[in-house]
């Protein structure tokens, strides 16, 4: 870690280019224009780190809860953690620990490492060597995120995907499927399988298969 470190919120996820393969994306925390760093990782890591982004709880701990629970009772304290490099597409990061003695660091895939950050409230920086190597700055086009892009430093990332969040579900809860009949199909599917995605995860079963059913019907009308 002989790089200086800089502080990132957690922005969103999102789709990646290739189908099933979604994007992290982090911001700079203490910037007026913030840059941004999108990771590829797994869905199941990506649903986990949306739902404490969203305020949900699963029924049951999912296993990156199951892990923040046994640091704290064990009375170690997460830190921060650290995304330090690049390497052919991998990137890779530490999730530092304290307890009875010096502070240790532990080798850890960036998404486990932010799952776990969000639980316990750890802050999450990457090297600044790595920003410049691979961060973008706001305004880049690439696909289908740049108008987020073009518009990210003009609120608290934190702000912007609430208010989203929170005018999406207005919206649904006030005109429920006319509401969503208005949206972009492509944006309410991405939506539909996040959901699916987490009600998997937390043992949702009959909320899982209505939302796989809306989603075939969706997919259908698409091809029509």
């Amino acid at each position: 870690m002989d790089s200086p470190l800089v502080e990132m919120v957690v922005v969103r996820v999102s789709p990646y280019l290739r189908e099933n393969r979604p994007l992290l994306w982090l911001g700079e925390k203490h910037a007026e224009v913030p840059r941004l760093l999108a990771i590829a990782i797994g869905e199941f890591e990506a649903a986990a780190i949306q739902m404490p982004l969203e305020g949900e709880k699963p029924g049951r701990p999912i296993s990156y809860d199951l892990l923040a629970a046994m640091v704290k009772q064990l009375g170690v304290r997460v830190v921060r953690v650290v995304i330090e490099s690049v390497c052919k597409s991998v990137f890779f990061a530490k999730v530092v620990l304290q307890g009875e003695g010096p502070a240790r660091a532990l080798d850890s895939r960036p998404s486990d490492a932010v799952a776990l950050a969000l639980r316990t409230g750890a802050p999450v920086f990457v090297t600044r060597a790595l920003l410049e190597e691979a961060g973008l700055e706001p305004g880049s086009s690439r696909g289908d995120l740049e108008r987020f892009l073009d518009r990210f430093h003009e609120l608290e990332p934190q702000v912007v995907e609430r208010q989203a969040a929170a005018v999406t579900a207005t919206a649904v809860d006030r005109d429920g499927a006319q509401a969503q009949s208005r949206r972009d199909p492509a944006d309410l599917l991405t939506e539909l399988q996040g959901r699916l995605q987490r009600a998997v995860i937390c043992e949702e079963y009959e909320e899982a298969a209505r939302l796989r059913d809306e989603i075939e019907s969706l997919e259908a009308s698409r091809r029509e």
